[in-house]
């Protein structure tokens, strides 16, 4: 049950296309995991065209 929980988490921190702090209720399932955003215009954007925003991921090893 625990393993659900972290499957569902972002994998980032920053927003990949205004660069701000992301919000976890705007999110979209990629092949890597989660990706969030700060709002729900830049979620749109991303799900358009999500080749033309890389995404930092966070890093876990802290």
């Amino acid at each position: 049950m625990t393993a659900t929980v972290f499957a569902a988490w972002p994998i980032n921190d920053e927003c990949p296309v205004d660069h701000k702090a992301s919000r976890p209720i705007y999110r979209v399932k990629t092949d890597e995991g989660f990706v969030s955003f700060c709002c729900v215009d830049c979620m749109q954007k991303f799900a358009k065209s999500p080749g033309s925003y890389p995404v930092k991921k966070k890093d876990v090893s802290k």
